[in-house]
């Protein structure tokens, strides 16, 4: 390997995301105990498990949406403390929630945006409409 190649697996393998010890109760039930989870640079992961397993509970903690939770997530290797989904997603963690709640009447890309339109003085900007 060259030096440019160690370089770019170094970059490949550079850990992004993680989660230490998480853990999550809802009403004294445990949906999560003492939770592991990295994400390096350049990987895609599947979280699979049965209904119940605590698959939703992390990604929504680690999407902002849950703020209330034992453990440390870190992103590129600095812990933070979401405040909420705004906060994570300008650290570039968003997530696409399965419930089939779209609007038929516009693109697959506008569902995923909803919500998140760029705005100008609290108001959308509609880039259709101004072209």
């Amino acid at each position: 390997m060259t030096s440019g190649d160690d370089a770019a697996a170094a970059g490949r393998s550079a850990v992004v995301l993680s989660a230490e010890h998480i853990s999550k109760t809802f009403g004294g039930i445990a949906a999560l105990v003492d939770v592991g989870f990295e994400l390096r640079r350049g990987e895609i992961h599947a979280l699979m498990g049965e209904n119940g397993a605590g698959k939703s509970t992390l990604m929504k903690i680690l999407s902002g949406i849950y703020t209330d939770y034992d453990g440390t997530v870190n992103v590129d290797a600095h812990p933070v403390r979401f405040a909420g989904v705004r906060d994570a997603e300008h650290a570039g963690i968003a997530i696409i929630h399965q419930e089939l709640n779209l609007v038929p009447e516009l693109s697959v890309a506008d569902n995923i945006f909803l919500g998140r339109e760029k705005l100008i003085a609290g108001l959308i900007v509609d880039r259709k409409a101004s072209s």
